[in-house]
């Protein structure tokens, strides 16, 4: 910790210093205290993990397109997912931030909304435990609130979810769409949908371990009934063990 310090005190003409901790699992970038939500630099590239084909679910019907910095999905009439996930070896205890930026063009959309991400619990019973969702109408919603108006969405924009994965009161969840919060929680079990708390009685049981899985491009609700497309880059997550300016509850 003193070699810490004494970095920071040698860095200390410097508005912004980036620190990397392991191979990717960690990047903490200090910046003004006043900032509010993650103040992590995101890569402009792909992480690799993204471009295995381990990473395609095998439940889609079509395969996500992978570029060097963007990925396509697409669904045709009648399809109902093509989606990439991760997030198997995240544990009860841990803190990650995770998130990607997503354009769309609204008339390849319709006004039946359709999943693009969702955070799972794997454990069984499977539950739901966060969703994004995007329709021609609405735009991105979150939690039920306007992440991405809808006139806005043919422009890259960035979603953005912090969590600490926890079966008891200790967890919390925020939810930034553009590096602003748009819903928050905190002081709660994450392990259980939507808001939970030991405190308030929230004690039904969670089988052991606790396994969780994050799916995103497109999960139609029901089938689709037209032709969906979107497009995401940017697609990170990074385990956290600092996590300055929380959000709190919004």
């Amino acid at each position: 910790m003193s070699l810490l310090f004494a970095v920071l005190r040698r860095l200390r003409g410097l508005k912004r210093a980036t620190m990397f901790f392991g191979a990717g699992a960690v990047m903490l970038t200090l910046s003004a205290c006043s900032d509010t939500g993650p103040v992590y630099l995101t890569a402009e590239a792909l992480q690799a993990w993204v471009r295995t084909p381990g990473a395609v679910d095998p439940r889609s019907d079509r395969a996500p397109a992978v570029s060097e910095d963007a990925v396509r999905f697409a669904l045709s009439r009648g399809q109902r997912r093509s989606m990439l996930r991760t997030g198997n070896e995240w544990l009860v205890g841990q803190s990650y931030l995770f998130g990607f930026d997503v354009r769309a063009d609204r008339k390849q959309l319709g006004n039946r909304p359709v999943v693009i991400s969702r955070l799972m619990r794997k454990s069984d019973p499977t539950r739901v435990l966060a969703e994004v969702r995007l329709d021609a109408r609405n735009g991105v919603t979150v939690m039920g609130r306007s992440c991405i108006p809808a006139n806005a969405l043919g422009t890259w924009h960035q979603v953005e979810m912090r969590i600490r994965l926890a079966d008891d009161d200790t967890g919390f969840f925020e939810v930034f769409c553009d590096r602003k919060p748009v819903w928050a929680q905190s002081e709660l079990r994450t392990t259980q949908p939507p808001i939970c708390r030991r405190s308030a009685g929230c004690n039904q049981p969670v089988a052991k371990p606790v396994a969780f899985e994050w799916q995103f491009g497109l999960l139609a609700v029901g089938r689709a009934t037209r032709a969906v497309q979107v497009e995401m880059q940017r697609v990170f997550y990074h385990r956290l063990f600092v996590i300055p300016n929380r959000v709190g509850r919004l």
